[in-house]
């Protein structure tokens, strides 16, 4: 009997199986959603604002003055004669889950196949297909575009048949509101069989979010990175403000509440860290990452033993791990990426 541990592989990727599409951004007016050609691509434009000194630690004398650095930067708007945003984008559900598109251990490959197998005859893929379908009809997608906005309503084209949700009748912080929801139970069976889907079967959906903010208000397409430069650079497609697909894909994953109690954050010192509680308040779903990292409020959620290694090669291994970590173990192999380990083991 061998009881050796198949280890991590050198070499070990696994493709996207969300494919979204840049969200393209468009104006109207709420009343006429039905008549989308008539919709108008919202252009970025230039501005050039005198600004004021505010960074920290600056000489009394320069605080009277206006900040020497121009503040060129980038904007978008709705038109005053316009209330209502639209971004429209689409996204491929994509199958052949579970197979490796680069693995160096065929051990592995086939450990990890056999796992996922079983995982696509659990509950367990109704529930990952269930929190991405959530994720569209809550318009998680618009990211600031949602914020203070009068109404929110998703348009999701199935094959030519429209279902439509109202954003704020479900959650940004948990999946049980209106989770009985019959359109959303629709998406969501969409999701399941597009990601039990083979080789060469794929679901596509079409998304129109409609959000009413009012006229001439700001709009916030995705901002590039800019490096080396202080102008805000914002993201365009032949002169139409947009949304990079990974910024929507990033809300649609946001999936993950079965981290643990405690998280990761920089400490004092050069190169500390340190494990502190996690709020009850203050656990809300963050986007599948390996290690639960969320960069803007420097935090790492899966630091010790819950990462996606620790639980994947326990997986391969037979060794138990519970069903929401197996969600958690799958749902990164639908993010997709390089996984390998840095030697073979």
């Amino acid at each position: 009997m061998n009881n050796k541990k198949i280890p991590l592989p050198s070499m070990l990727s696994f493709e996207r199986k969300l494919e979204c599409s840049d969200g393209l951004m468009f104006s109207g007016n709420w009343s006429d959603e039905k008549q989308k050609d008539d919709w108008q691509s919202i252009p970025v434009v230039p501005r050039q604002n005198r600004s004021t000194q505010s960074a920290h630690g600056i000489k009394h004398v320069d605080k009277t003055k206006p900040n020497p650095v121009s503040s060129d930067s980038d904007d978008a708007n709705l038109p005053m004669d316009h209330d209502t945003l639209r971004v429209s984008f689409t996204l491929r559900v994509i199958g052949n889950l579970g197979k490796p598109f680069a693995c160096n251990k065929p051990d592995f490959a086939e450990a990890i196949e056999d796992k996922v197998t079983a995982f696509k005859n659990s509950k367990g893929i109704e529930e990952l297909a269930f929190r991405y379908a959530y994720n569209i009809a809550n318009g998680r997608f618009l990211w600031r575009n949602r914020v203070g906005a009068k109404q929110v309503e998703i348009h999701v084209s199935l094959d030519d048949e429209p279902i439509k949700f109202d954003a704020y009748d479900f959650s940004l912080n948990g999946f049980d509101k209106n989770r009985d929801n019959p359109s959303l139970q629709k998406l969501a069976d969409l999701f399941k069989k597009g990601l039990l889907g083979g080789d060469e079967t794929f679901v596509l959906v079409e998304v129109d979010a409609y959000v009413k903010l009012g006229k001439g208000q700001h709009v916030y397409p995705s901002q590039e990175m800019n490096m080396g430069e202080k102008k805000k650079k914002l993201f365009q497609l032949n002169k139409c403000a947009a949304m990079h697909n990974v910024k929507i894909g990033n809300a649609i994953r946001t999936i993950d509440e079965w981290y643990g109690d405690t998280m990761l954050i920089k400490a004092e010192g050069k190169d500390k860290t340190e494990i502190v509680d996690i709020k009850p308040e203050n656990k809300n779903p963050i986007a599948i990452e390996p290690y639960g990292s969320v960069t803007q409020h420097g935090r790492a959620y899966r630091h010790t033993d819950i990462d996606l290694y620790s639980q994947m090669i326990a997986w391969v291994n037979n060794d138990t791990i519970d069903e929401n970590q197996q969600n958690f173990v799958v749902a990164n192999l639908i993010r997709g990426g390089v996984f390998g380990g840095d030697a073979e083991g």
